[in-house]
């Protein structure tokens, strides 16, 4: 059997089995045919005339490549394609990772062994139908889960000063922006979250953005936003997983992404949604401005208050003071005479008072008289006896009687048993003193 299929078996040419494979294509594709598919690796250089790319066919639950086929837009078509797209939808231009239905021939390249299409026209409105209805897709989903007016319920800070500002750095959104807060001279605080705004990694950088500004409590506001951009740039933030980060997001989030006429999905559900970086640089501008103003009118108010009810009160006051001086003339009028009778009963116990306290003493002086004189006799003869008992004990008027006193140191000796013998003792005269040594003691005194 073997044998059989290798003797009949028919051996090609890698040019004869080429040129098979194209004719077959040739009859089983002879005219134009339409192929849908996914731009991948677009080029379009201004030194090369024709456009090249990849149509991918993506599977439909992952994220993954199943198929793909190799796509050139010549130079003498280009132009004619880019004129009807434009007609079509000014902002309308071709993108990676946008979803297209072409014209094309199949083409085999029977030397390379390589097949590829030969792009003639585009189809506009199936690639924008397509991005509509991915589009309204979303918008339902978001409408069923009840997100679609969830950030717009939010409350407003009334003084949005720190913003938490989601762009690319060093774009001219970002610079439109800044610079029109610059101008306003209000104290604005920005953190800058550096993030593409356009290509595959828009949602990861967006959603990470807004995660990061709700964990730090950082900010006041978030504003997510870019320059001016095509139907296919925008359809970036036509994104239900970046649309359901900025609907929980419990910081209000503003939405700028640089368009006049489309809105995205991110638009629709973020707090306040404007045009331009300047504009929504403008709106937080004016928001500032009305506090400003609200406060500035509510302190007239309470000045105008204030100064109304300072008035009244001023000329109640008035009033009231005139009303008491009235009160009080009449009461004098009419106690004048009962206050005439209570001051001369005042007058009159004063005197009886004052008389009383007079002879009571006049009487304590005559009786100070007559006690203190005794008194004073009193004392003095006490004073006699006491000044003759000093003098009879008095130490000069014994010794002159003839005694003596003896010291050993300081201490006057009273007890001879006291003393030792060669002590050193002093004796006192009434006229003199002595200083001997003891030969011998005596304790009996005989």
């Amino acid at each position: 059997m073997e044998e059989k299929f290798l003797q009949t078996e028919k051996v090609y040419t890698i040019s004869e089995l080429n040129s098979v494979i194209k004719n077959l294509l040739r009859e089983e594709f002879p005219d134009y045919i339409w192929v849908c598919g996914e731009i991948q690796d677009l080029r379009e250089r201004k030194d090369k005339p024709h456009i090249y790319f990849k149509l991918v066919q993506k599977h439909p639950e992952l994220d993954e490549i199943i198929a793909q086929i190799k796509a050139i837009i010549f130079e003498e078509v280009k132009n004619k394609i880019f004129l009807r797209l434009k007609e079509a939808s000014p902002q309308f231009e071709l993108k990676n990772n946008i979803e297209v239905k072409v014209l094309c021939k199949v083409e085999f390249f029977a030397k390379r062994g390589e097949m590829r299409l030969f792009v003639f026209d585009i189809d506009p409105f199936y690639t924008l139908g397509k991005l509509a209805q991915a589009k309204a897709r979303i918008i339902e989903n978001l409408k069923r889960k009840g997100l679609l007016e969830k950030n717009k319920q939010l409350e407003f800070p009334l003084l949005p000063l720190r913003i938490g500002l989601i762009t690319s750095f060093d774009s001219a959104a970002y610079h439109d922006f800044i610079n029109e807060l610059k101008v306003s001279n209000y104290g604005f605080k920005i953190f800058l979250y550096n993030s593409y705004m356009q290509g595959k990694f828009v949602e990861q950088d967006v959603t990470k953005a807004i995660d990061f500004f709700n964990q730090t409590s950082l900010v006041d506001v978030i504003v997510i936003t870019r320059g001016g951009g095509s139907t296919a740039d925008l359809s970036w933030f036509d994104n239900e997983k970046i649309a359901e980060t900025i609907a929980n997001s419990s910081i209000p989030v503003l939405s700028a992404l640089g368009h006049q006429i489309n809105t995205t999905v991110c638009d629709l559900v973020a707090h306040t949604s404007l045009k331009t970086p300047t504009k929504v640089a403008q709106f937080l501008v004016e928001k500032i401005e009305n506090f400003k103003n609200e406060v500035e009118y509510l302190g007239e108010q309470i000045m105008d208050k204030a100064k109304f009810y300072l008035e009244r009160e001023n000329k109640d006051l008035k009033a009231k003071a005139v009303r008491f001086d009235s009160l009080i003339s009449h009461y004098f009028l009419t106690h004048h005479t009962q206050l005439t009778e209570i001051e001369e009963r005042c007058l009159s116990n004063t005197r009886y008072i004052l008389a009383s306290a007079k002879n009571e003493v006049r009487q304590i002086k005559r009786l100070l008289n007559i006690h203190l004189d005794n008194f004073f006799k009193k004392v003095y003869n006490l004073v006699d006896s006491l000044q003759t008992k000093l003098n009879l004990l008095d130490p000069k008027n014994i010794l002159k009687r003839g005694y003596s006193i003896t010291f050993k140191g300081k201490k006057a000796v009273k007890d001879a048993s006291l003393l030792k013998e060669k002590d050193k003792v002093r004796t006192v005269f009434f006229k003199g003193e002595i200083e001997a040594e003891v030969k011998r003691i005596n304790e009996e005194g005989d």
